[in-house]
């Protein structure tokens, strides 16, 4: 322990008070695509493709040193999956939400304006649309629901509870911000209600493109 304490000190120290503190808040928009799939447990699943869609966002990054910050998110997403069940057939899941995260970030320089960065931290969405197209493996018939019907029986939650991480790089020159992130979201719980026959996770990696600017 004593040990661990004799290196964690300065180099906390370093990453604190390394260089003077820019002290400039930068808020930005961003763009992106996703690749998402969901985790099932309790029913068979015999094959799933999973979901390639968009997103859209904006966010506010916080400095707490040259080299730390928390930045702040909100941006409309999409998840699901097809999974195929032989004696069903192929089932559609899309499900929209208004993503919130609170995402701490480490940078380090790499030349001039250009650094690179970590980052992580939770994440809550909140669901804003869900359909499920279920196409009939005997019969060429698409049954379509809402996924709050409880005649689906596979009743989904409002809220859905995430993990999110990843790197990225930023280039700064002046007061804009360009950035290019890779992030996975992990499900920590599963988004449908308590009370169904199964639990389901979702999961995903996105690449973001921004744009920001510093202000203050």
């Amino acid at each position: 322990m004593t040990r661990f304490r004799l290196v964690a000190q300065p180099v906390l120290l370093f990453l604190l008070t390394g260089t003077p503190v820019a002290g400039q808040i930068t808020v930005g928009i961003r763009a992106g695509a996703s690749m998402s799939e969901v985790v099932v447990t309790g029913l068979h699943i015999d094959d799933q493709a999973p979901r390639r869609e968009y997103m859209v966002g904006a966010s506010v990054g916080l400095p707490l040193s040259p080299h730390l910050g928390i930045e702040f998110g909100g941006s409309y997403i999409q998840r699901g999956s097809t999974s195929t069940l032989l004696q069903l057939g192929d089932v559609d899941l899309r499900i929209q939400y208004l993503r919130l995260t609170g995402l701490a970030r480490a940078a380090v320089p790499l030349a001039g304006p250009l650094s690179m960065h970590v980052l992580g931290g939770p994440a809550i969405a909140v669901e804003t649309s869900c359909e499920r197209d279920t196409t009939l493996a005997l019969q060429p018939i698409v049954i379509s629901i809402e996924c709050d019907d409880p005649a689906g029986n596979a009743v989904t939650g409002p809220f859905d509870f995430g993990l999110m991480g990843g790197a990225g790089l930023r280039f700064a020159p002046g007061r804009i911000v360009l950035s290019v992130d890779v992030l996975y979201s992990h499900g920590i719980g599963s988004f449908l209600e308590p009370d169904q026959d199964y639990t389901a996770e979702n999961r995903a990696i996105e690449l973001q493109v921004g744009i920001g600017f510093a202000i203050g």
